[in-house]
């Protein structure tokens, strides 16, 4: 039997583009449409204002289960740890620093609902928020071949202008800093909200006819980045998790008496036709995520493979030991 492989970030970077995330994830959300995901609601702990999170999967397709568990301390940062197992024989055989695979998983989902939900022509893309996932976020629309400007904001000018100037370098598009978000998101076809904020950056009433957006930034009752605006003008919602989005999300909870967690579809079930597409070139559409566990194994479960394939990743000896049952 093989030795686990310990995966560390540069690896876990060197292992996957986005297009081979998005490949996982459009297998990812088939396998749970079908009928083939276990996934409970992640378990959630406060600890000292900071919080541990711990979310499991097994996926049957596949053959690949694990979970993944993230702890935010406070001054420090949030650290992220995917252990993957084998389904047949429950032996562990990675595991892998997960701060990339989440930013990667987290792009890589959106494009799956943005290829059912957007007009798929390329357009000028706003993204509001200027960290790794909103970073992630434009690779992705660009993996798509839909970004053919880039709109960008956030509240640090100096953040913004250099996200611009990057994006523009390496998407080969131009690519403009925005003092609002609504000077970023007038004009756009897509929207994209990646901001940890309490406060919404993204106000529905800004949204053109035809208009997606993509809102990945806020996953605690506490933060909200849109409005409930945004979630009433849209004529298709779609959530990676119904369950989570309307318990973890912020702007989701808020929305709640406007719009009712039975109103919007799961993106399992618009990866399988279950679901509505876009329909109509006015239609606004919106794709709301908090994360769930099925994108940490399904993405885990390539990484290995390549990182495997490839000699990649350090042996961590015969671990761990099995008790007889």
């Amino acid at each position: 039997m093989p030795m686990p492989l310990f995966i560390n970030h540069a690896d876990v970077q060197a292992s996957v583009t986005m297009a081979d995330a998005i490949e996982a994830m459009e297998d990812a959300f088939r396998q749970q449409g079908e009928g083939q995901v276990l996934q409970p609601q992640r378990t959630n702990i406060r600890v000292g204002g900071g919080f541990l999170r711990v979310g499991p999967a097994v996926l049957q397709g596949s053959g690949w289960m694990g979970f993944k568990a993230m702890n935010l301390s406070l001054g420090v940062g949030v650290r992220y740890l995917v252990l993957l197992y084998k389904v047949a024989n429950g032996e562990l055989v990675a595991i892998m620093d997960a701060q990339h695979l989440t930013t990667l998983r987290t792009g890589a989902t959106s494009a799956v609902a943005t290829r059912r939900l957007a007009r798929l022509e390329p357009t000028d893309v706003a993204v509001i928020g200027t960290g790794p996932e909103a970073w992630a976020q434009l690779e992705a629309m660009h993996a798509l071949g839909l970004v053919r400007a880039a709109r960008i904001h956030s509240r640090t000018p100096a953040n913004r202008e250099r996200f611009a100037r990057e994006a523009g370098q390496i998407f080969d598009v131009p690519a403009d800093a925005f003092a609002t978000a609504r000077e970023a998101i007038e004009g756009c076809g897509i929207a994209v909200a990646a901001v940890k904020s309490s406060e919404t950056v993204l106000h529905g009433d800004w949204l053109a006819e035809g208009v997606h957006v993509n809102s990945i930034g806020t996953a605690r009752p506490d933060q909200r980045e849109i409005d409930p605006a945004t979630f009433t003008r849209s004529a298709i919602v779609v959530v990676d998790s119904r369950e989570a989005v309307f318990s973890e999300a912020g702007d989701a909870i808020q929305a709640q008496g406007l719009i009712a967690p039975e109103d919007v579809h799961e993106l399992a079930d618009l990866v399988l036709g279950k679901a509505p597409a876009r329909t109509d070139e006015q239609q606004i559409t919106l794709f709301k995520s908090v994360g769930t566990a099925l994108q940490d194994v399904g993405l885990a479960a390539c990484i290995y493979e390549r990182a495997r394939d490839r000699g990649v990743g350090q042996e961590i000896a015969d671990f761990p030991y099995v008790k007889p049952a």
